[in-house]
């Protein structure tokens, strides 16, 4: 059995086409055929009785062969001329319309095959029946799908590189100091209870940034996982603000840093799972602390209402971010100071904080406000 093409089914269907035109002109020309014999049949009976001798009717009956005979011939030749013009007519017709739809079949076709041999560069340029502009212009959307698919891979394949080797980088200077510090210990350098403390007390902060290194590496494996259940609750945003400043302002006791809030009598409820936004403020407030690098840090939790919500921003009086790293700073494994020379993070702080904001149904943005300001829209329950 023959392949199913294009090319076959139009030939098919202007065959039958052409084959049933000729059926109905034949029966046409049969029914018109008769219709003349009979005439004719009928002029020779009263062309008969009005004869005066034999030789007369030889005559007339010769003439009525002649006449039938001519006829036959030229509906013969009629019939051949017809199947003849619509035979010509018919593949000058299906040649036109097979390569009308050719064009973009063909299209198509190096389109997949620039495809497969992985070159998503280029788009499929067709202009023509609406029909297969939108197949192309579909085509071509999926091709820029993969392309940008494929991009976000390789991004995110450097981004899980460059954060192993962040990471590295990030446990070998805690497991340094700590080995340090208990080397000292050991070697009897510490010698004095004051000296033994201090020693202690190193090792134990560096335990301490090893901790939330990997509570943040858990808490990732968790989220993309999708083992990071929500329990969402409606709470008064104001309360829970007033009762997360309160009970940060006596861990800040120290002179370096100082966090508090601008409520300004805004008031209103909103479901959140508050664990997950005592996270989101936990990440921000550490963020604020590690990058701020002004002494004393100054942190403000600001609480304005919008249309159908609440903007909650969470600004400090540090250094900030420069402009062009500004847009990224949400992006998982992000880091702003690549050369690691300085204390940056392992790149995940912030990209949690959008990922359970955007899971709250909420969103997220960054600007330079004397110093960095992180803004949370919340929509109101």
């Amino acid at each position: 059995m023959g392949m199913k093409t294009v090319k076959r089914r139009i030939f098919i269907s202007n065959a039958l086409m052409v084959l049933v035109t000729l059926f109905i002109l034949l029966i046409i020309n049969v029914v018109v055929l008769k219709a003349y014999s009979e005439y004719i049949e009928h002029e020779l009976e009263d062309s008969i009785e009005g004869a005066v001798d034999e030789d007369g009717m030889e005559e007339l009956l010769e003439g009525y062969t002649i006449r039938r005979n001519e006829f036959i011939l030229l509906f013969l030749a009629d019939g051949i001329l017809c199947i003849a013009v619509l035979v010509i007519v018919s593949q000058i017709f299906t040649r036109k319309l097979v390569n009308h739809i050719m064009k973009p079949l063909d299209a198509l076709a190096d389109g997949a095959e620039r495809i497969r041999n992985n070159d998503l560069t280029q788009d499929i340029e067709y202009s023509g029946d609406a029909e297969f502009e939108n197949v192309c212009h579909t085509f071509n959307e999926m091709r820029g799908a993969i392309l940008a698919g494929q991009e976000k891979n390789r991004k995110y394949e450097k981004a899980r590189t460059d954060m192993i080797a962040g990471i590295s980088h990030d446990l070998r200077t805690p497991l340094t100091a700590i080995r340090g510090a208990i080397k000292g210990l050991l070697d009897g350098v510490a010698s004095t209870p004051e000296r033994q403390k201090k020693f202690l007390e190193t090792a134990y902060r560096r335990t301490g940034d090893m901790d939330l290194l990997l509570n943040q590496l858990f808490y990732l494996s968790k989220l993309e996982t999708g083992n990071m259940p929500f329990d969402f609750k409606t709470i008064e945003i104001c309360e829970f603000i007033r009762n997360y400043v309160k009970g940060k302002q006596e861990l800040l006791e120290n002179g370096q840093a100082e966090i508090t809030a601008d409520i300004k009598g805004s008031t209103g409820y909103v479901s959140v799972d508050p664990e997950q936004l005592q996270r989101i403020f936990d990440n921000l407030l550490e963020n604020s602390r590690r990058y701020g690098r002004v002494k004393p840090l100054k942190i403000k939790i600001s609480l304005k209402r919008k249309k159908e919500g609440f903007c909650i921003c969470f600004s400090d009086n540090g250094v900030g971010v420069p402009e062009e790293k500004l847009p990224y700073i949400f992006d998982e494994f992000y880091r702003g100071d690549e050369s690691r020379n300085k204390k940056e993070g392992n790149g995940l702080g912030l990209y949690i904080v959008r990922y359970l904001t955007e899971a709250m149904g909420g969103s997220v943005s960054a600007e330079n406000a004397d110093g960095l300001a992180v803004c949370l829209e919340l929509w109101e329950a």
